[in-house]
């Protein structure tokens, strides 16, 4: 049972994440030929022989191709919102520009790095090496400190440098901008943030004037780490959405066509039902791309952590992606 419990959640987890879309959607369409097809007949019991009702397949193939329209119209619809939040006057591009570039000497700031990398990755990277070089501080700050205060505080940072640590692992390996959102998303920095703030109320006069600071720095990179997350998590949804209409448009045209020369020749075409399954599978390609884009851009803006000190349960956003 573990074993196809771990089967059910690599295969979840492909589908919603890490698998290339465009392969989530041929796998979609194949799993839909299966169930219209050898499945649909093996319960329902039929033969497949022959094209259904000329009237049903018309009205079917009909409702098929409006509906591809309408998908197509929507989409476009929803990547045209997108475009036009970077059609704005120069004064705010300008202060666009310049609160990113505010926001990297800041970091550079706390992080002691004459210049922060522009690469996505390695600017996180700096983050998360820095955090677990302030952790390692904060051990040292404590080091007399009183046997409660030390325990409370190397349970917190246990968790806080494991987490650290696999963010880090991950982001090594990305080069995409999906990479770097899927190496992120997970980091609790809402609960991380909270714990250490609560331990500075907790033992208030008990901390020694260095751990103060150093908490001090922990909790302000987090929130840039949260910010820039965030960031990039917007430039992550908009290159989404635009490869979504990109490819549904690749995709819907020659479905549309596909179905309106069925529709015209339906009297006209062999009498297999081969052809019927195919062509009415086939029409559920830009549906199938659609869930596919959708489907992730959905589990991604789930299983990221609240952009602030807030702290959300996981597991009341629906399915695990655990194994």
């Amino acid at each position: 049972m573990p074993a196809r419990e771990g089967l059910v959640g690599r295969t979840r987890r492909w589908l919603l994440l890490d698998g290339r879309r465009l392969v989530v959607t041929a796998t979609l369409l194949v799993g839909i030929g299966l169930v219209l097809g050898p499945i649909g007949h093996t319960v329902a019991g039929a033969t497949g022989d022959g094209l259904t009702g000329t009237h049903t397949l018309s009205s079917l193939l009909s409702t098929q191709l409006s509906g591809v329209f309408l998908l197509v119209s929507i989409v476009v619809s929803i990547n045209s919102l997108f475009v036009s939040n970077e059609q704005q006057p120069l004064g705010q591009q300008l202060d666009r520009i310049q609160e990113v570039g505010a926001f990297r000497r800041e970091l550079e700031s706390t992080t002691d790095k004459a210049i922060s990398p522009t690469e996505p990755a390695r600017f996180l990277s700096v983050l998360t090496q820095t955090v677990l070089t302030q952790v390692q501080a904060l051990q040292d700050d404590l080091a007399d400190a009183d046997a409660d205060l030390q325990a409370d505080v190397t349970r917190f940072l246990e968790g806080v440098t494991e987490q650290t640590r696999e963010v880090s692992d991950r982001l090594s390996a990305a080069n995409t901008p999906f990479g770097i959102v899927r190496a992120t998303m997970e980091y609790d920095y809402g609960r991380m943030s909270h714990d250490l703030r609560q331990i500075r109320t907790d033992y208030g006069d008990d901390i020694p004037e260095s751990a103060r600071e150093t908490i001090e720095t922990l909790l302000d990179l987090l929130e840039y780490f949260a910010t820039a997350r965030e960031y990039f998590k917007t430039l992550y949804f908009a290159r989404e959405f635009a490869a979504l209409s990109k490819h549904l448009l690749y995709v819907a045209i020659p479905v549309i066509v596909l179905l309106a020369f069925f529709l015209l020749h339906l009297d006209d075409l062999p009498n297999t039902h081969l052809l019927v399954l195919s062509v009415h599978t086939v029409g559920y390609a830009p549906f199938a791309l659609l869930a596919a884009y959708v489907g992730r851009v959905t589990t991604v803006s789930q299983r990221t952590g609240a952009a602030g000190q807030f702290v959300l349960d996981h597991s009341t956003d629906g399915p695990s992606l655990d194994d």
